[in-house]
């Protein structure tokens, strides 16, 4: 089969795009955390207790790291699968669409909040565009369909929440205590 660049390049756009936008949540998640430690539900609502003594940057990119592995994982599935039957798996559009509904997320949060939340200008600028624009592109070149594509969502939904959780709290547990106050 022969390869369609533009699609392929596209494909691994997600695992590019994902860690662009962590980065920025990397770069300015402890501080933006701690900052705003008694206004924030979070730590009310989080099954994974913060442990404010630790380093959360570390914590937070154990999990990111987790995450990445799965997406390129499944992106390169992706782009095998492409290249050999021309279709796509219904599970890395799965994770296109939970992508696009984290960039909705951010922007809805920092909207709410009318403030700055950590990820929010990657999640503006590459997340959700790259999120419409593939899916579009991989409904309109009916590499997947409406079907697939809620099955996919359903499956990578629940995965994306469980290795986020496994990955916040493996992190918290190896991250090292803070032998400083953090400022």
């Amino acid at each position: 089969m022969m390869v369609d660049w533009n699609s392929e390049m596209l494909l691994w756009l997600l695992p590019v795009v994902f860690f662009l936008h962590d980065g920025e949540e990397i770069a300015s998640m402890e501080h933006w955390i701690r900052r705003n430690k008694d206004s924030l539900w979070l730590s009310k609502v989080s099954s994974i207790p913060i442990r404010w003594d630790k380093n959360l940057t570390l914590s937070f990119t154990f999990a990111v790291l987790v995450l990445g592995f799965v997406l390129t994982s499944v992106t390169w599935h992706a782009a095998v699968r492409y290249d050999t039957v021309g279709s796509m798996p219904f599970l890395y559009a799965g994770f296109v669409a939970v992508f696009l509904l984290d960039g909705i997320k951010h922007v809805g949060a920092t909207v709410l909040l009318r403030k700055y939340t950590p990820g929010v200008i990657t999640a503006a600028l590459l997340e959700i565009p790259f999120g419409a624009y593939a899916l579009y592109n991989l409904i309109h070149q009916k590499m997947i369909d409406l079907g697939a594509l809620a099955l996919g969502l359903a499956i990578a939904m629940p995965v994306t929440l469980f290795l986020v959780w496994l990955g916040l709290t493996i992190g918290m547990r190896l991250a090292p205590v803070r032998n400083v106050p953090f400022e």
